[in-house]
């Protein structure tokens, strides 16, 4: 089975990082996936004039664009309900991309968080992701922005704190378990090749 394509073509992409040279390879790659609209900004203000005069598709912004930096600005585009482009796929390019960065960005309403140097193939991967899996937008209070959660692995006494969340029923115990020599001898037939 073969992976259907991105059609990146027509989309305005706009790119957001201080280097003209980092600007210069991202706009090359997608170039090369036929991405052909290209905005090039190297201030998070600009940033913002340029979504409040347009429609962009998707944003690359570096997490240490001068001026807000790339969080506070994420958090400035979503939490803009007068914002056309409040849901815009923002994917956050971070030289640091270690787990409480990573956690940051989620927080702040990032869709994804690229490690720079960038990689093309990275670069696909995360534009396929964002077109292929969506996850819904979560609206509260101190938080607008992709549900946070890639995948549910079940909630806290089976049941969910949003009002979307079904409760998860977990079977009853319908028999005996393994006993623990029974799984030593499965695991001890599977190493010596008798299973």
């Amino acid at each position: 089975m073969s992976t259907p394509s991105v059609n990146l073509r027509d989309l305005r992409i706009l790119i957001a990082d201080p280097s003209a040279y980092t600007r210069r390879v991202i706009v090359g790659i997608l170039r090369g996936f036929g991405a052909n609209r290209f905005l090039e900004v190297d201030r998070s203000l600009q940033v913002l004039g340029a979504l409040t005069n347009q429609k962009i598709d998707i944003l690359l912004c570096d997490e240490l664009i001068p001026e807000k930096g790339g969080l506070a600005l994420t958090r400035t585009i979503r939490l803009n309900e007068r914002n056309e482009n409040r849901t815009i796929p923002i994917l956050i390019m971070s030289s640091n991309p270690s787990e409480g960065s990573i956690k940051s960005c989620r927080d702040a309403g990032a869709n994804m968080v690229i490690a720079k140097p960038i990689s093309p193939k990275t670069l696909y991967d995360r534009i396929y992701w964002l077109a292929y899996t969506s996850r819904p937008f979560i609206d509260t209070a101190t938080y607008f922005g992709p549900d946070r959660r890639f995948k549910i692995e079940g909630y806290p006494n089976g049941v969910g704190r949003r009002k979307g969340d079904n409760p998860i029923e977990i079977a009853e115990d319908v028999g005996p378990a393994l006993a623990q020599d029974d799984i030593d001898n499965l695991f001890s037939a599977v190493r010596t090749g008798n299973s």
